[in-house]
């Protein structure tokens, strides 16, 4: 993983457009979705024409297992991470070796599609209060979430996958949909950390990204994390020594869609500490990043 833009692409093939964008210097990713998937050996045909135009870029996928699982038929149906969870609590030695099994199995199939890494694993808390948090958590206990999350961790590294712990500082308590609009979370910051944080706390020196939650913390920062300097440098930077890529959700959410045009997002979360933007089912959006973000542009 390195600094810059990652983008998606529409089809089940490259465009000669796709080839040309993800050539630029500033990309440095690519996001699979559903849309890209029609069966194995066309994922396959696809993951290796990107390599072929960009060795340069990693290619990714949501594949966290429940209802969000990119790749279907032809894949192992995975259970949701609040089923590990459930099981952890019934016996933690049965389910942390059963869990590892899905785990390779996870991996050896996107690795043999070309697929470089998911975007693994969710940290955030199940309140109980958020569906889009929901079954994608490994439950409410802290404990839990954090022991599972670090087999998760180590048996991916082992395999040589990169891990991506998500959204920071914590999704679970606020009740909007950031892909709709803007949620709110009026807690405080001691509770924000003696809760929602401690996963990021206790696993954050073995994660290679953390990804940001498109929320505001209304007591702490007006700014979504994604823009807040005090959550980028102030917590994640100086307080938890966090030296991995610090990645913004997608910026094409309605969360920070009042925040400015698509290039004015990008400078602001660049500005605030980003070191990895995501903007997907937005060509439009990802051409006005590169051509008007000024570290975005090739020199000369």
């Amino acid at each position: 993983m390195r600094r810059g833009l990652w983008i998606d692409i529409s089809g089940y093939t490259l465009t000669q457009e796709d080839k040309e964008i993800l050539q630029h210097p500033a990309v440095s990713g690519l996001i699979l979705f559903s849309k890209n998937y029609e069966s194995l050996a066309q994922l396959q045909a696809l993951t290796k024409a990107i390599k072929a135009a960009a060795p340069h870029v990693t290619i990714t996928v949501d594949q966290e297992g429940g209802r969000v699982q990119r790749f279907q038929h032809g894949f192992t149906k995975l259970p949701a991470m609040h089923y590990w969870g459930e099981r952890f609590l019934e016996s933690r030695d049965y389910a942390t070796q059963e869990f590892k099994k899905i785990l390779s199995v996870m991996i050896a199939e996107l690795s043999s599609a070309g697929v470089q890494s998911s975007l693994v694993p969710v940290l955030d808390i199940d309140y109980g209060r958020n569906a889009v948090i929901g079954e994608r958590s490994f439950g409410r206990d802290i404990s839990t979430i954090v022991a599972l999350a670090d087999v998760m961790i180590d048996y991916c590294h082992q395999h040589h996958f990169p891990v991506t712990g998500k959204h920071f500082p914590g999704h679970g308590w606020v009740t909007a949909d950031s892909h709709l609009s803007l949620p709110v979370d009026e807690r405080s910051l001691d509770e924000i950390m003696a809760n929602d944080l401690q996963p990021f706390i206790q696993l954050h020196h073995k994660l290679d990204a953390i990804m940001l939650a498109h929320v505001v913390y209304a007591a702490i920062d007006p700014l979504p994390v994604c823009f807040s300097r005090f959550w980028i440098q102030t917590i994640l930077r100086e307080q938890l020594h966090y030296r991995g890529i610090v990645m913004c959700d997608d910026l094409t959410m309605q969360a920070v869609a009042t925040y400015g045009d698509y290039t004015e997002r990008a400078n602001r979360a660049l500005d605030a500490g980003c070191d990895v933007l995501l903007v997907c089912n937005a060509r439009s959006g990802v051409i006005s990043i590169l051509d008007n973000v000024s570290s975005f542009r090739p020199e000369g």
